[in-house]
């Protein structure tokens, strides 16, 4: 939806603007019906600018991963070579005065537990700095790594790519850093040759960090110093604060600044930009909402575009916002009590609760997802809690996430696993279910109290990984893991049968704790999601596994739960 709205006019309004970079479309002679300007857009600041900035930035760099055992390889293409070595001299290695003399560079780089990777990623329009991305990483094709799999990549800088090209240095400055242990699709056969290639590629999820706030800029379609000042009033009247949000530098251009209280929020901060009125005559933002209303009732109505619209003229809309709490227009009822919500208004919370208790609604999860915005909501945090019993495993995953926002430590106790992950503990009654993510941020969720490993067991991962095995009779599970560097094995070690102990000791990294003993075996996240969907797969763990779908793919997922292995794309 972000991107959606950000991008609303590289097709739809460019039809007929003169404004920079739209080019104006050959009509058909004999078609001569005149264009029709959508309510969402009539008057707004999106009928007469775009927003410059308001694609995602691509940036990429070059890096090294390290902890692949031998999987990695010796090769380091001739154009990156001496940037490598400066790079990780830069990271104090091959210093005498720092103890890193035997860490020569290049000695680090012909090793095989390291590769060198392209490492790319996409920064969100507007995104502040210290804001984090996922990041994508690539093997090299000139070298010969065969798998990512449990590798870390050492922090790197990610520069402006030119026309699809990664630079080392020059012609651009940095714009971010990315590092981190790297998420390879879990559920990849590695025995398999026709999917032992995807192992050279994989994520970081939320291992890029924006260094650099984005410049974002509207332009005026048509140079017009009484428009840009008037945008310039009606952008800072509605988003006051310490610091001015819009700037007019000349008839064309309007700086923008994301407000702090939009910080976390900042995509939201430019759709409102754009969906903002202009006009203020007397009686027009009456008129105007009114028009918003109407255009809700019809069938083709885009509510979300058109909500938008009414959150952008503020509170003053809500008398008439308020009158449709109560359609009997579903999405109207729902659109309008949202709006009503993000503007403060109390009595719009009764409305978003019975979406989110009314089943098989293609609105019952949006609803769920925008109680855990709002921490004052009346009876926001029981429903919540009831509704992680929901039998729909997806309802049950979003009251989940709402109650992490809302701080619910009574329902979610969280388990930070060495820094590596978050485990979270859901007290659910209803069936066991385990969900992962993989974007934004690490996190494993078990719902349901004491989820049991099944004895007799005996697993083992694909190339040895992981091995776990229990007689019928034992208290615990015997659990050891494969040396990637040697080709040995671990220490054994007695875990108790239950998922959220083996959770912990196989993700944990192999420190050793107050009383000397080892205190994990260290296996990446996407390892320990592999070991727990075959462990559901097999049916050890008496559990569903539900993967989080990527954003670009998560509509197709709006109604059905992604069970066992899922179907999505890499």
């Amino acid at each position: 939806m972000p991107k959606k709205v950000i991008r609303l006019f590289a097709v739809g309004v460019c039809l007929c603007a003169a404004g920079a970079g739209c080019k104006k479309l050959k009509q058909d002679s004999a078609d001569k019906r005149p264009l029709v300007t959508p309510p969402h857009i009539s008057g707004t600041v999106a009928e007469y600018a775009r927003l410059l900035s308001g694609d995602e930035l691509p940036v990429q760099g070059y890096g090294v991963v390290v902890g692949l055992g031998t999987s990695g390889s010796a090769e380091v293409p001739a154009h990156v070579q001496e940037y490598l070595r400066q790079y990780l001299l830069r990271r104090k290695l091959g210093w005498y005065t720092h103890g890193t003399e035997a860490l020569m560079p290049k000695r680090i780089l012909r090793d095989l537990d390291t590769a060198v990777v392209l490492v790319g990623a996409a920064i969100p329009p507007g995104a502040p700095a210290g804001s984090r991305f996922d990041v994508f990483v690539s093997a090299m094709p000139q070298t010969q790594t065969t798998s990512l799999d449990g590798g870390i990549l050492w922090g790197t800088e990610l520069r402006l790519a030119v026309e699809g090209k990664a630079f080392v240095e020059g012609p651009t400055l940095p714009w971010a850093e990315a590092g981190g242990p790297i998420f390879v699709n879990p559920f990849i056969d590695p025995t398999k040759p026709a999917e032992a290639g995807k192992l050279r590629t994989g994520r970081i999820i939320g291992g890029g960090i924006n260094k650099r706030d984005r410049q974002i800029r509207l332009q005026l379609r048509r140079p017009d110093y009484a428009k840009a000042r008037r945008m310039q009033q009606r952008i800072n009247a509605r988003f006051r604060g310490v610091c001015r949000v819009a700037n007019a530098r000349d008839s064309s251009i309007i700086e923008l600044k994301i407000p702090q209280s939009y910080r976390d929020w900042h995509e939201h901060f430019l759709q409102l930009v754009l969906h903002l009125p202009l006009r203020s005559a007397p009686g027009s933002p009456e008129r105007k909402a009114r028009e918003i209303a109407a255009a809700m009732a019809e069938p083709t109505a885009n509510h979300e575009e058109l909500s938008l619209v009414w959150e952008a003229m503020g509170r003053q809309v809500l008398p008439i916002v308020r009158e449709y709490y109560t359609s009997g227009n579903a999405p109207t009822a729902f659109y309008s009590a949202r709006t009503g919500l993000r503007l403060r208004d109390t009595s719009a919370a009764e409305v978003i609760l019975r979406f989110a208790t009314s089943a098989n609604s293609a609105l019952q999860i949006p609803a769920v997802k925008e109680i855990g915005r709002h921490r004052r909501i009346p009876r926001g945090i029981p429903t919540l809690r009831r509704l992680v019993d929901d039998e729909n495993e997806l309802v049950r995953i979003a009251a989940y996430e709402s109650l992490l926002k809302q701080g619910d430590q009574g329902m979610v106790r969280t388990i930070d696993v060495s820094g590596q992950f978050k485990l979270d503990l859901v007290n659910s009654s209803r069936g066991y279910t385990i969900y992962a993510t993989q974007t934004s941020e690490p996190r494993i969720a078990l719902f349901g109290k004491d989820m049991a490993v099944s004895r007799p067991l005996f697993f083992n991962s694909p190339d040895d990984l992981l091995t776990i095995n229990a007689r019928a009779e034992d208290t615990t599970l015997t659990v050891f893991r494969k040396i990637p560097r040697t080709g040995g094995y671990s220490d054994t070690f007695q875990v108790a049968p239950r998922v959220e102990k083996l959770v912990v000791v196989i993700g944990s990294l192999p420190e050793r704790n107050l009383r000397g003993e080892i205190k994990g075996l260290g296996l990446a996240y996407s390892q320990v999601v592999g070991v727990l969907y075959r462990l559901c797969y097999e049916k050890d763990i008496r559990a569903k596994f539900v993967l989080q779908p990527l954003p670009s793919i998560q509509r197709i997922y709006s109604r059905t739960a992604t069970v066992g292995r899922p179907d999505t794309p890499d």
